[in-house]
């Protein structure tokens, strides 16, 4: 692999999603890699093409809970159009993704996978957060036009 080749790094597809994962590369001109789950010992760098392999054992705790997508030697608009892409087509895909960077380069999938899904969490508990404020406030203002409504009824 060229390692200024954009490729996206494609950890536990399904078929389906492997097929269309497929066809849409070469559509944008981006190489598909199927990382082997044999390998996940190995980093991100690894996998991708840009780091000398370790040879690290594999062990249960190299293995991965879902499917995820690392998108390397792409700009953040590629990484966007070929996102905007697969929706447009309706396609069914990894919730966890990631762009490959100096700091995951050297990670485990299952290390990047971790980290990713703590991110989905915290997220997912700010949204939680700020909607439960929201509903709070909504709350209050319809007890409020609630007590408005019975003054003016008791007049």
């Amino acid at each position: 692999m060229n390692p200024k080749n954009p490729l996206v790094l494609c950890f536990g597809l399904n078929p389906k999603q492997a097929s269309f994962l497929r066809v849409l590369c070469v559509k944008f001109g981006m190489q598909y890699v199927k990382a082997e789950e044999a390998k996940y010992a190995e980093t991100i760098g690894v996998l991708a093409g840009l780091d000398v392999p370790t040879g690290a054992p594999l062990t249960d705790a190299h293995k991965l809970a879902e499917p995820m997508l690392v998108f390397c030697n792409l700009t953040t608009q590629e990484i966007s159009n070929f996102l905007s892409e697969a929706r447009r087509a309706k396609f069914s895909r990894p919730s966890l993704m990631a762009a490959f960077t100096d700091t995951n380069r050297y990670w485990t999938p299952a290390e990047l996978q971790a980290q990713l899904s703590a991110e989905r969490i915290s997220v997912q508990q700010k949204m939680q957060s700020i909607h439960e404020r929201s509903g709070h406030d909504h709350t209050h203002d319809h007890h409020h036009e609630q007590e408005e409504n019975d003054h003016e009824t008791s007049e």
